[in-house]
Parts: structure tokens; C-alpha cells; sequence
């Protein structure tokens, strides 16, 4: 599979990581002047703003394709109208776009970029650069200004998208809580019919009173009825203790164990 295509965007991106504050400030579409009264564009100007490494201005273009590098270089004389305002020029290329360095004008530097990385070729030759006049800097100013316009939209769009994916995890865990609670319910009423024997759904048509089954079960909290149940449960496991530990003292004794009374005195007894 052949790859992707080097577009200037990817170059551009490339130089924002080198040319990055605050070692630099780095600006793309420069003109010459504001307005009408513009007639050249530098693709990007980066200006070093550390007074150790000489406040240079540094003008670059950028080329991807080899045809449209062909036609540059039959008008040299194109960049010269920004590259004048620059310490240093530079020609920032995408892979095959240059066969040889003889293409490139003798002062030129060259940085070649293949998809992943910066390499510098060729270093730029310092020049005179003529003082910056107040078109040219408007012109820089401008672009700043729109650098920052573009930087407030993208903060103000990040910040946005956040609160949006925070309304979403917000609704996605409601959504959460209330599906929870629907199954604890669901579950709740299957446990509640078997104890029952008794689906609640039968009744429905059968003049089913749901507020009515509530009152009666909670009648039959309130009268203890269930505490009463197993509390003769245990009533009776303590009886059954006591009757062994008794024959168990009687044997010891030498008497022997009481004898259980026999069917018919049982019935005799209960019909007494």
C-alpha cells in the first residue's frame, strides 16, 4: 500500500514542534503588506525571540510537489520581496520534491521533511535584512492577531465539547442508576411472588387492589406475626435441647429415660 501523500499541513505541523515558543513565534501566510497594497505571501515566518540566539527573522517556503517546486523556481524572484525583511530564507520540502541542492538558490537553506521528522539539508546563509517598515509589520501583526482569533475559537470549542461529554456522563450515569433501580424492583417482585405463590400479574383482571395487598402486609408487620412465627421456632429448638440434656442426666443417674406417651394417649389427650 503506497503512502500517504505529504500535504503543507503536515509541514506545517512539523514546524509549529520546531519553531515553538517560547524559543519562537512562528506565523503561516505572511504578506508584505495589509490590504490591497499586498503582493507577496511568505508561507511561514518564524522569529526568534531569545536575544542569544540573535532575534533572527526567518522566512520560509513550502513545497509538496515537485511541479509546483518547477514553477517557483522559474520566478526567483517572488520570494524577494518578503525574504528582504528576513535574516535567513529557507525551503521547507516534502519528499522528491528536490532532485539536487543546485536547484536551490545559493543563500537559501533547505529543511526536507519525510512524514516523520525536520532535516536540515542545507543551512541558510544569513543576509542584510532591511529594517521592517509598518506595512510589513502590520502585516505581521495581523496574522498574529488571527494566530490568537484561532486560538480563543479552539479553546472556546475545546471548552464546549467538555461540558457537552460532561452532560453526557452525567445523563449516562442516571440512565445507569435508574436501570439499576427498575432491576433491584424487577427483582424485588419475583422474590415477593414466590414467598407468595402468587404472580401479581394474574389478578389484574380480577379486580386487583395493589394499595389494598399493601395495607394487609403491612397489617401483618405490624402484628409481629412473622416475629411470633420464628420465635416459636426457636422456642421449640430450646425444648428439644433442654428434653436431651434431661435424658442425658437421668441416664447418668441410673433412671431410665421417660418414655414418649404412645399414639393413642396422644389422641386421647386431644380429644380431652
Amino acid at each position: 500500500m503506497p503512502a500517504k501523500p505529504i500535504t503543507a499541513a503536515d509541514v506545517r505541523v512539523a514546524l509549529r514542534r520546531r519553531f515553538c515558543a517560547p524559543e519562537w513565534a512562528l506565523l503561516f501566510e505572511v504578506g508584505d503588506a495589509t490590504g490591497a497594497r499586498h503582493t507577496r505571501f511568505a508561507d511561514a515566518v518564524a522569529m526568534s525571540l531569545w536575544p542569544s540566539r540573535g532575534l533572527e527573522l526567518h522566512g520560509m517556503e513550502i513545497k509538496v510537489s515537485r511541479y509546483d517546486w518547477r514553477n517557483e523556481r522559474k520566478r526567483p524572484e517572488k520570494a524577494e520581496t518578503i525574504a528582504a525583511y528576513c535574516d535567513r530564507w529557507w525551503l521547507v520540502t516534502g519528499p522528491g520534491v528536490v532532485e539536487s541542492s543546485d536547484e536551490i538558490p545559493p543563500a537559501w537553506g533547505w529543511i526536507d521533511f519525510d512524514g516523520e521528522r525536520l532535516t536540515t539539508v542545507r543551512e541558510a546563509t544569513r543576509t542584510d535584512a532591511k529594517d521592517c517598515d509598518r506595512r510589513f509589520l502590520a502585516a505581521l501583526l495581523r496574522r498574529a492577531s488571527k494566530t490568537d482569533d484561532a486560538a480563543v475559537e479552539a479553546a472556546i470549542t475545546r471548552r464546549m465539547r467538555e461540558k457537552e461529554e460532561a452532560f453526557d456522563e452525567r445523563v449516562r450515569r442516571a440512565v445507569e442508576m435508574r436501570v439499576g433501580d427498575r432491576d433491584q424492583v424487577i427483582r424485588d417482585v419475583e422474590a415477593f411472588e414466590a414467598a407468595a405463590g402468587f404472580k401479581i400479574s394474574e389478578f389484574r383482571g380480577f379486580n386487583w387492589d395493589a394499595e389494598e395487598t399493601g395495607r394487609a402486609v403491612a397489617a401483618l408487620k405490624k402484628s409481629g406475626v412473622d416475629k411470633a412465627f420464628h420465635g416459636l421456632q426457636h422456642a421449640a429448638e430450646t425444648l428439644r435441647s433442654c428434653a436431651a440434656r434431661v435424658e442425658e442426666a437421668l441416664a447418668e443417674i441410673g433412671l431410665p429415660p421417660r418414655k414418649p406417651p404412645t399414639e393413642s394417649k396422644r389422641t386421647k389427650r386431644g380429644r380431652a
